[in-house]
């Protein structure tokens, strides 16, 4: 015979004739029907959720290798150990929006104003309000054959992406310098 929930009678009404179950004689806890009837329909619930969440749908994925445009390849993880195994002291944004805040290493300049798309420009730029032409072109020596890795500066990361730019005007003639995109 089915009931629903609210056909359970109360501990405190049942009928006269009524015996205790057997059933659970042995368990000791407190509390009765009700206490496990909730307590199977939690589990069960849990068990669905953590069951949904198998692909990581709500917890925190995997960590994939980020690849940039053209074939741009990234580490999958916040260092280059590689090629700094001991780490590196991050030195300060020299353009951009993060002047004079350290995330990315090395360059003669580093800063987001080297980024397209989170990873270094390729291709030809216009600086200083159009006077520089800036010709951009991604590298691939600087960690272990990848373009760009990720920092973690203060609990945030950043991608720091390698390339070489070359200017000219205002001043510059073609001379080319190591330049880091910091994203």
């Amino acid at each position: 015979m089915l009931r629903t929930l609210t056909e359970i009678p109360e501990y405190d009404t049942a009928p006269e004739d009524a015996r205790p179950t057997e059933a659970l004689k042995d368990l000791k806890v407190s509390g009765g029907r009700r206490t496990v009837l909730r307590a199977a329909a939690l589990g069960a619930m849990t068990i669905g959720a953590a069951a949904l969440d198998l692909g990581g749908t709500f917890g925190t994925k995997s960590a994939k290798a980020e690849n940039g445009p053209a074939g741009m390849w990234g580490w999958d993880r916040n260092d280059c150990a590689d090629a700094y195994p001991g780490g590196y002291a991050e030195q300060n944004d020299t353009s951009g929006a993060y002047v004079g805040t350290a995330a990315c290493f090395g360059g003669t300049w580093r800063g987001s104003t080297y980024c397209a798309s989170g990873w270094h420009k390729n291709g030809t730029y216009y600086y200083n309000s159009g006077t520089i032409q800036g010709n951009s072109v991604p590298v691939y020596s600087s960690c272990s054959g990848r373009n760009a890795w990720r920092w973690t500066v203060n609990g945030m990361w950043y991608r720091c992406s390698d390339g070489n730019t070359t200017f000219y005007g205002g001043g510059y003639n073609g001379q080319t310098y190591f330049t880091i995109c910091r994203y």
